[in-house]
């Protein structure tokens, strides 16, 4: 049982933003990027310059973040303080507290058995020239980070033991993000979209990446006028936000592969590059 409760910070005025966001302008057809082949970084540019922008309204839940809740939207904010975390500014004490404090957050809220965390990112840079994993700036795309197949086979890198995995399944499985500011946020904040708001046999296209070490499948999101979008204005480092990118007990409805962007303030550009660290993990309930 996901729990329903979480703390509402302290309202203040609400910034609703209208600005653009990339959205994939190609067709629905799933896409294959092979980077074992040495044509790779060609058809990434071919595939990057098929994002389209289109206008969007980002509602601020400031002061409201009650209303929203992983379980119906996808997405949830919460208030976790972190007292033992003194120095903001030292990448590896971050890592070291934050990991567990996250499983130890996602654990509460969802109830979980039994939690294992696959990756972590802090993202420090305005730009960076990397484009896959090693990538440290905010992701101005919006992207889901599994599809359903993406997640299964994520799922079988890290269990490999075919008759563990089958019986974690037969159980709810869910990869979660806990996107946390490491200062407050003011440029490049975190969008999300109401999985409520997303049709995802129109919206979501599969991109597949083949690596010389396996394959991922993540997805491209085509734009729909029906999508609702959110964020947390200034939000803190003692509000994460917890968003799903895949749920067993929702394969039927598209997974609640919840997609999200960073996108740009236009009063906030002048502000240092946004840092935040994303832990993303599997949570077996």
């Amino acid at each position: 049982m996901i729990a329903t409760t979480t703390t509402t910070i302290s309202p203040r005025e609400k910034q609703d933003i209208q600005t653009e966001l990339n959205y994939w302008g190609g067709t629905n057809d799933p896409i294959i990027l092979d980077f074992t082949k040495p044509d790779a970084k060609e058809k990434y540019a071919e595939v990057e310059k098929q994002e389209a922008k289109h206008p969007v309204l980002i509602h601020d839940i400031r002061g409201t973040e009650d209303q929203y809740k992983l379980e119906t939207h996808g997405f949830q904010y919460f208030h976790d303080e972190v007292p033992e975390l003194e120095d903001w500014s030292d990448e590896q004490k971050v890592i070291d507290t934050l990991i567990p404090k996250s499983e130890e957050l996602v654990r509460k809220i969802t109830g979980a058995k039994e939690i294992m965390t696959f990756t972590h990112r802090i993202r420090c840079f305005s730009a960076d020239e990397a484009k896959l994993a090693d990538n440290r700036a905010p992701a101005h795309s919006v992207h889901t980070d599994f599809t359903v197949a993406g997640a299964l086979r994520h799922l079988e890198t890290h269990i490999p033991d075919p008759e563990r995995r089958q019986r974690l399944l037969k159980s709810r499985v869910m990869i979660i993000n806990v996107w946390r500011p490491l200062k407050t946020v003011h440029r490049d904040p975190l969008a999300v979209c109401d999985w409520q708001s997303i049709n995802p046999q129109q919206d979501i296209v599969p991109y597949r990446l083949v690596l010389p070490q396996g394959w991922n499948e993540l997805s491209k999101v085509g734009y729909s006028k029906d999508h609702q979008w959110y964020y947390l204005s200034e939000q803190r480092p003692d509000e994460p936000l917890v968003f799903k990118q895949f749920d067993s007990g929702k394969v039927e409805e598209g997974g609640c592969t919840l997609p999200h962007s960073a996108f740009e303030h236009p009063s906030m550009m002048k502000y240092e590059p946004r840092q935040s660290i994303e832990i993303k993990m599997f949570a077996f309930l």
